[in-house]
Parts: structure tokens; sequence; C-alpha cells
């Protein structure tokens, strides 16, 4: 029998039970589960075996009383097993709740750092784009109240760059006239020596417009293609001048003789090359990056003999 089976269980009495009741039940159950009465049921000899073992047990006192203490240890050892189980799972269960609510401590957190991050940025992003329109409104302002005010044709140049695509000056006009009106575009010649990325100088007739442009943004992809630079290497005095902005100036120069007085600043004009074929010019082999180098220095050489 096995030693798990509680015999008091099997035979259907109390652990109270009297000898006389401990007989009837034993009839009933071995009458109920004899192998001749259960020939379909293979453990039916076990069962029956089992029985009769417990009666036999349960009918000598000797052997009920050890069995008693036993089972009493046994049904003690297991409430305790189930108190400790209990315990266990109160202790897990308090666990897993602990660090589920560390868990939603730490998401939320991050979540508001996220937030105040975003919130930042928003802000940040908000008063730059104010002061660029301040700025912006200032130049305009400032450009249409005195129409008069001299800039250097430099100062109202942006060299553009790209990587692909060939461009002429009229679809360069198309693109970048949106800013402002377009005075001259200078765009270098294509040979066999030429590098893959182009670039060519937009000149427009204010520095507000060309300010516009390098300032703009764009979701335009035929604009967010082109690398944008001002010509004369850094945003011009002029600029901080028109927004408001102080800057340290030069004594004002007097005229000379031969100097004219009035748009001096307007006079160079940047000739169109585009029609030039510099395979047969001397330096033809010359990289667009040199050509626009000397593009440069010449128009500052050009301003240099102006103020001379």
């Amino acid at each position: 029998m096995d030693p798990e089976v509680d015999v008091y269980e099997l035979l259907g009495v109390a652990v109270e039970a009297s000898e006389k009741e401990l007989t009837k039940a034993y009839r009933v159950k071995a009458l109920q589960h004899h192998p001749d009465k259960n020939r379909d049921n293979p453990d039916a000899a076990k069962l029956f075996h089992d029985i009769k073992a417990a009666y036999d047990m349960l009918s000598d006192p000797q052997l009920r009383s050890l069995y008693d203490e036993k089972r009493r240890a046994s049904i003690a050892k297991r409430q305790r097993q189930d108190l400790l189980s209990g315990q266990r799972k109160r202790m897990k269960s308090q666990l897993e709740k602990d660090e589920r609510e560390a868990r939603q401590t730490r998401e939320q957190e991050k979540a508001r750092a996220q937030q105040q991050m975003h919130d930042e940025a928003a802000r940040f992003r908000d008063e730059t784009q104010r002061d660029e329109a301040r700025r912006d409104r200032r130049m305009r302002e400032h450009m249409q109240e005195d129409e008069t005010i001299e800039v250097d044709e430099l100062d109202r140049t942006v060299r553009v760059r790209w990587d692909a695509g060939i461009y002429d000056r009229e679809s360069l006009a198309r693109i970048f006239a949106v800013f402002g009106e377009l005075e001259e575009i200078v765009v270098a010649p294509h040979s066999v020596h030429a590098r893959k990325r182009q670039s060519a100088l937009l000149v427009y007739k204010s520095v507000a417009a060309a300010h516009a442009l390098m300032n703009a943004r764009v979701s335009d992809p035929e604009i967010s293609a082109f690398e944008r630079f001002w010509a004369a290497g850094a945003e011009p005095r002029s600029v901080h001048e028109l927004s408001g902005v102080k800057m340290p100036s030069a004594s004002p120069r007097p005229p000379t003789n031969n100097e004219p007085v009035g748009d001096s600043t307007r006079q160079m004009r940047i000739p169109d090359i585009s029609a030039i074929d510099i395979c047969s010019l001397p330096g033809a082999s010359m990289s667009f990056a040199d050509f626009e180098a000397l593009t440069l220095m010449r128009m500052r050489l050009h301003q240099d003999t102006l103020a001379k």
C-alpha cells in the first residue's frame, strides 16, 4: 500500500471511528471493490488488497496508535510547508509588486525627462525662429525705409554647391528666385576634368534676399539638395548692421578726385562665362574649386581697387 494513502479516507471513516464502525465500513468497501465484481477494472485487485491492509492496521490498537502518531506528524509537516509556501508566495507577490511599482516609477521619470527635453527643444526652436523672424523683419523694414543703402556685391553673393544633377543658369534662377530678385548667376563650365561636385555663385540685388536664402528652412527637395555658403566666407557686416546688431566700423573715407560719387559698390558686374569653351583656354584643366577661388579673389581685388 502506498504510504501516502490515508487509510481512514480509504475506508471512508472518521479518525475517531470505533471497532464496530471500522468493521462495517470494511465490509461495505470490500463488497464494493471485490475483484469478482470489477472484472473490467485491472486495478480492482490492488484496491481490494489496500482496503484489507487498512482494516488490518486499524483493527490492531498498537498499529493504529503508531499510524495515528505518524499521521499527525505528517499533517503537521504539511501544514508547516503550506504555511511557508503561503509566506513565500506572499513575499514573491510583494517583491513582484515592488518591482512593478519601481519600473512604473522609472518609466514615469523617463517620460517626464523626455517631455521636459522635448518642451525645452520646442521652446529653444520657437525662440530661435522668433529671433530670426525679428531679424529678417528689421532687415526688410530697414531696406524698405532706406533704399539708398549701398551694399557690396560680394555681400549679396551666396555660393551654392551640389553633388548630383546638372544645373544651368535658367534652372538655378527658377529654384532660387523665390528668395528675391537675382542680379547675376555664375555657373562653373563643365569640362572633362571637373569633379562630380558642382558649384555656382548667386548674386542677389538685395542682401535681404541673400540672407533669406542662407537662413531658409525649406522642405523642397530641390533646395535642400544644395549646400549654401556666404561667398565672403562669413556673414557680411551689412547683415549685422541692417538687423540692428552693432559691429565695429572703419572710419569713413572721403572720395578721391578720380572716384565717382554715388553707386560705387554696384559698379562691379560678374560676366556671364557659361558660354565660354574652356577647353580652348589656357588652364582648361583647372578644377572648379580653383576657378571659384579665382573668381572670389578677383571680386575682392576689384573692391580693393574701388576703395583706393
